[in-house]
């Protein structure tokens, strides 16, 4: 085949691809990790470059001869690192020690004195994944399509990379680096180790492997379920879950929002397809946290207001602002329990507006978690209002506002005073297990005990997820 020069400017790289390539896959080809939530399908239009001087979609327009695309630079999102601190004594046997959260989003790196367990230095990036599709199944499709290679070598990569530059930071050669362990989502899981990851869009929907893993000195969690993983089981390890006396309900919202419902006697976990609104994607004027974000919204005095994170010039909408937003347009009667927008879109500022459609997509996701949790409630043989307290892990869980959540009916209102963000559990779980062995098998024995509640089977999932679309604050969804 005839092949064609792509140059993209500002980053003077330049890539020779086959021609009827897209200018996705050029930019992917070309090391650029290009913004691409919706995994090159033409939908969500976040892939824009400038070509002869009009802008287009990457992922819609083909190479046909050489070309010279300008793209923009990528956001500098802010990722959230700080969590629980536990303390513990580490096993002592590694100088030092390394761990993992690897999210769908974003990754983190730890680095930590093995054996006085102080942290030592952290980094952290983009999931370099996410140029194939913001969510897992994006994801998951395209291995299917052409193999795993690119995509576990992609997020094999980045972790090198971030280790390497971890060390830097602390001073130290990265082979002096022993051991570590590592959380993630089933499907991260997968993605890493080139494990096939077909079991989990085919049902019953359960992992390939399940156990937990030890490969070149690294702890790898284990998973509970298709979309329940290493990353939910480092939250129950950080929260010492099955320690708990208190009813206690741990969520970790994201593309797939995890749950945990329970204490010492007993716990349930299941996952919510809450999809990837409340990371931007899907959403119009939708972005990451990064700055020129819109993150809060609220009302003083009958007025809007806003904060833009960085105070810079609004350029989109990130998962908290998005919340407040529609909240404020509840509480304003702009926007109606059954999610109908009296104005074609709302205009919060320039930049940033608000669509029927977006509307919608925050519905789907608000659906999915409030459906959960009151299915877990009934599964658990209680009711919502014995949940006596509430776990809010994650990145958006830390930087939402609870009152927000509740106003629109994702969050149970009953339950807006037992609240509590608790920041990157599952990176602290994995700080855990990277110091102590015995936090290892720890962790393997919540995920063996820990059982799992696969709602689309319940006969009452839909009735009960349909409830869940309006912007109700009534306490049965």
């Amino acid at each position: 085949m005839n092949q064609h020069v792509v140059t993209f400017l500002p980053a003077g790289i330049s890539v020779p691809v086959e021609a009827g390539s897209s200018l996705l896959q050029a930019q992917i080809a070309a090391g650029l990790q290009p913004d691409a939530p919706c995994g090159g399908k033409g939908t969500c239009g976040k892939c824009r470059v400038v070509l002869d001087g009009q802008e287009i979609l990457a992922c819609q327009t083909q190479v046909h001869r050489d070309m010279t695309v300008f793209t923009e630079q990528p956001e500098q999102m802010k990722i959230l690192t700080a969590g629980l601190s536990v303390d513990i004594l580490p096993d002592g046997t590694d100088a030092y020690v390394m761990a993992f959260d690897i999210g769908t989003t974003t990754v983190v790196c730890y680095l930590m004195d093995g054996r006085s367990g102080g942290l030592l230095a952290q980094s952290s990036c983009m999931n370099p994944q996410s140029q194939f599709g913001a969510d897992v199944i994006s994801r998951i499709q395209q291995v299917l399509k052409d193999g795993g290679d690119v995509m576990s070598t992609t997020i094999r990569d980045a972790l090198s990379r971030l280790a390497r530059e971890t060390a830097a930071k602390a001073g130290i050669p990265p082979e002096a680096i022993t051991a570590s362990a590592i959380v993630g989502n089933t499907a991260m899981h997968h993605l890493l180790l080139g494990i096939d990851p077909k079991p989990l869009v085919t049902p019953p929907y359960m992992p390939a492997v399940f156990e937990a893993l030890e490969r070149n000195g690294a702890r790898i969690l284990p998973n509970i379920a298709g979309f329940v993983g290493g990353d939910t089981v480092g939250c129950m390890v950080s929260t010492r879950f099955d320690r708990l006396e208190e009813l206690t309900l741990l969520i970790d919202i994201g593309t797939n929002g995890e749950m945990v419902l329970g204490n010492r006697n007993r716990r349930i976990a299941c996952s919510t397809a809450a999809g990837p609104a409340f990371e931007g994607a899907k959403i119009s004027c939708g972005m990451r946290g990064a700055e020129g974000a819109v993150d809060h919204v609220w009302l003083e005095k009958g007025e809007l207001q806003y904060h833009v994170i960085g105070d810079k010039a609004p350029q989109g909408l990130c998962g908290s602002g998005l919340l407040d937003l529609v909240a404020v347009l509840l509480d304003l009667e702009v926007l109606d329990e059954s999610g109908y927008l009296e104005e074609k879109a709302f205009s919060l500022c320039e930049n940033v507006t608000l669509t029927q459609k977006d509307i919608r997509e925050v519905q789907l996701a608000k659906a999915a978690i409030r459906a959960g949790i009151e299915l877990l409630a009934r599964q658990m043989g209680v009711k919502v209002e014995d949940i006596q307290q509430v776990y809010l892990a994650g990145a958006f869980g830390n930087y939402m506002d609870p009152k927000s959540a509740c106003r629109i009916g994702m969050i149970p209102p009953v339950l807006i005073d037992r609240i509590q963000p608790i920041g990157n559990a599952a990176g602290e779980g994995a700080k855990l297990c990277a110091l102590r062995r015995e936090e290892f098998d720890y962790a393997k024995a919540l995920a063996k005990h820990t059982e799992f509640l696969e709602l689309a089977s319940l006969p009452d999932f839909q009735d009960c997820y349909v409830d869940a679309l309006e912007f109700s604050e009534e306490e049965d969804a």
